[in-house]
């Protein structure tokens, strides 16, 4: 053992001494060459930023934001520069911040409307005429880099053009040089790390101004900082120390080297996993150790040899099946009790020694064992089988009922080995489960619902009645093991997912099923039914091998339900939005406003002299004048105009995107509206007039919807005092 070991700690210090050399002249080259490649981006980017500064189409844009043709130029300019540049978004702003052109301008999370004021890139750039800043994206929610620059013209500022600088590239470099890798701010916190595990950590406490400037410009998740615990220690490698980096999830231990970018003040550790020389250097040591080790047990083998045959012996005594091995000449050379009890062999066949396998098939067939007829006849049969010298597998039911499973092997020497297991108990489990799954079978197939179990590979290899129903699919797709593909395309084919290629349906859905992710959505059929699908995936052991989707018809259901919703939200006289969903959809409209800083404007309205229409014609009138009042009022409104019905003869409308002029405007229209409309009632012509009170909610404005519909309710009490029939 002293020798054994000794030559593997020789082995294991003079391996891990070079290896700790060569990583130290690796983690060097690979820094210098990051760094070069973080430095030759930075310059080419910040050029191409100057450069968008002074192009007079970017100018063109913040001096003319409503010209629909310049503003598209704009976009497709900031679209293929941002190709061309591989960096993540480039976007351009108006001096108060708001995103008037973005390349990614066609995606459902564009930049375009939102307000950047408050990020520190676009302030350096107003105050400085250059900006830059490190951050993760308000929209994208990812780390970006950005590059900013002012836009001038004629002296005067217009706005700012900002490049977001894509790590991605970053990343697949470092995975190309294949090893880890830290990059820290100013702040000692690292914003990007080939290891998940150390990314948004600090390198050591972060005080608390950083603290308040990062919570301020929103520049990291502020809840997801953490100290990242750092210990330097001696490797015993070189001269060099190394260091521990350690989370709550993992502590791992680094050769590093690191180096300053000093245009950005950030600092690039290039990192070398300690256990990867140990592990080699443990390798080495084990290799000579082992080697040590098989020239002494070969003397071992030697004499352990004898020992083994005898312990071979008691294993096989002690095997839950029988063993039997006969050599070439059918002659038994070993066999245990197990078989002895598993046939029922009588100890007299064992008195002289081990029997041959004619005299074993004898004593069977004359027992019965092989069936009725002539013992020799029997014993013949089985002999001319075992002749044959193949491998066999086959089972047999004995005639107390115990079914056995026996399995012969012929060896490459001569000789045959034939191990006998009792299958009876599993035999019998495999006929009750068999029994079960046909009840499951026919449940599942009279259920109304439709049931479909799909494999790991998208077959569907269950599916009942009721799925084919609901679905209308057509004979030929019953197949016992269905395709999802060819589901799918069948679908897509008749539109059943709406207009667009068939082909790339397929290709969505099939990548999403492949997930084997839990969904649930409900799913409109072009003949106007309403199926409900339910999935979850199938799991063992948290592996996912599949999924079961269920489909339910709710047709019906989704009608009953849309049919008390706008029983619930409408007013049944008029027709129009009721008090309480009214003033729900405003407050949502407000939060909007308040997000986007576009105007929104509130109209409150009052039918003068209403009770005097309901004492002189009747209530029936007075219901036909407010009928008629909603009906024009609401041909003369947008189609995202807001209007409603706040009690009696109050009406209420809220007019998106709208400023003072353009409600006064409309304002007016529907006062000129109502006074012209010409109401007869049993001959009799009944006059109709109306006033109106405008409240204007922008960013500016701190009060909330209360507030807001006071405004405006203290606009129509000026209108009616002020004599009526008019706006204020």
């Amino acid at each position: 053992m002293i020798l054994i070991i000794g030559m593997g700690w020789l082995g294991a210090q003079q391996t891990s001494k070079s290896a700790s050399q060569q990583s130290r002249i690796d983690l060097k080259e690979r820094l210098s060459l990051l760094h070069s490649y973080i430095e030759n981006e930075l310059d080419r980017i910040n050029l191409v930023a100057d450069i968008l500064a002074q192009t007079p189409l970017l100018q063109s844009s913040l001096t003319h934001g409503t010209n629909l043709s310049v503003i598209k130029s704009t976009n497709e300019l900031l679209k293929k520069t941002n190709i061309q540049l591989r960096t993540s978004a480039v976007y351009l702003m108006n001096y108060s911040g708001l995103t008037i052109s973005a390349s990614n301008f066609e995606n459902e999370k564009s930049f375009i409307g939102k307000n950047y004021a408050f990020r520190p890139y676009f302030q350096q750039a107003i105050k400085n005429n250059t900006g830059h800043f490190l951050a993760f994206g308000i929209t994208s929610n990812k780390l970006g880099y950005y590059i900013s620059r002012s836009l001038y013209k004629d002296n005067k500022l217009l706005g700012v053009i900002v490049i977001k600088i894509n790590f991605d590239n970053l990343l697949k470099l470092n995975k190309d040089l294949n090893g880890d890798f830290l990059l820290v701010d100013e702040k000692n916190i690292i914003f990007l790390s080939s290891n998940k595990n150390f990314k948004l950590k600090s390198l050591g406490p972060i005080n608390p101004q950083n603290h308040f400037l990062i919570s301020k410009t929103r520049q990291y998740p502020i809840q997801r900082l953490k100290p990242l615990n750092t210990h330097q220690s001696s490797n015993g490698f070189d001269a060099k120390p190394s260091i521990t980096l350690s989370t709550a999830k993992t502590v791992k231990t680094y050769l590093f080297e690191e180096k300053k970018l000093d245009k950005l003040n950030w600092t690039i550790w290039m990192l070398g996993d300690v256990n990867v020389i140990k592990n080699h250097s443990l390798t080495n040591g084990f290799a000579l150790s082992l080697l040590t080790l098989i020239c002494l047990s070969a003397f071992y083998l030697l004499y352990k040899r004898r020992q083994d045959l005898n312990r071979f012996q008691t294993i096989v005594n002690n095997l839950p099946s029988g063993v039997t091995l006969f050599d070439d000449n059918l002659q038994m050379l070993v066999c245990n009790n197990k078989i002895k009890q598993l046939l029922d062999f009588p100890p007299r066949l064992f008195a002289n020694g081990l029997p041959n396998l004619l005299q074993l098939i004898r004593f069977n067939a004359q027992r019965g064992e092989y069936g009725e007829g002539d013992p020799e006849h029997l014993s013949k049969i089985a002999l001319d089988k075992t002749n044959e010298r193949k491998d066999h597998t086959f089972e047999r039911m004995r005639p107390d009922g115990t079914i056995l499973e026996v399995r012969g092997i012929w060896l490459k020497n001569g000789g045959f080995v034939t191990t006998y297991t009792d299958i009876t108990n599993r035999k019998k489990a495999e006929k009750e489960a068999k029994r079960n799954a046909g009840y499951l079978q026919a449940l599942l197939q009279n259920l109304d619902q439709g049931v479909t179990v799909t494999d790991e590979k998208l077959n569907i290899v269950f599916w009942n009645k009721a799925f084919f129903h609901l679905l209308n699919l057509p004979d030929h797709l019953m197949k016992p093991v269905m395709k999802y593909e060819d589901l799918i395309r069948h679908n897509a084919e008749r539109g059943e997912y709406g207009p667009g290629d068939p082909e790339q349906h397929v290709r969505v859905r099939i990548e999403a099923s492949l997930k084997f992710e839990p969904h649930h959505f409900e799913r409109q059929r072009p003949d106007g039914h309403t199926l409900e699908v339910t999935g979850k995936p199938l799991e063992i052991d948290g592996q996912s091998f599949g999924f079961i989707s269920t489909y339910v018809d709710v047709t019906e259901h989704k009608r009953m339900s849309e049919s008390l919703r706008e029983l619930a939200n409408t007013d049944d006289l008029t027709g129009l939005n009721n008090r309480r969903y009214f003033t729900q959809l405003l407050k949502s409209e407000l939060k909007r406003s308040q997000r986007s800083g576009h105007p929104l404007s509130l109209l409150f309205m009052d039918l003068d002299h209403f009770k005097k229409v309901n004492d002189t014609y009747g209530h029936a009138a007075g219901d036909k004048a407010l009928k008629t009042f909603a009906s024009a009022t609401r041909n003369l409104l947008r189609d995202f105009d807001i209007i409603g019905r706040m009690g009696g003869e109050e009406f209420a409308v809220f007019l998106p995107d709208t400023d003072q002029e353009g409600a006064l405007i409309l304002a007016e229209r529907l006062r000129k509206c109502v006074e012209e409309i010409e109401l007869i009632h049993e001959d009799q012509k009944i006059q109709l007039s109306i006033s109106i009170g405008i409240a204007l909610y922008h960013t500016l404005n701190k009060d909330n919807l209360d507030n807001f519909m006071k405004r405006a309710d203290k606009a129509l009490y000026r209108a009616k005092h002020q004599g009526r029939n008019q706006v204020c």
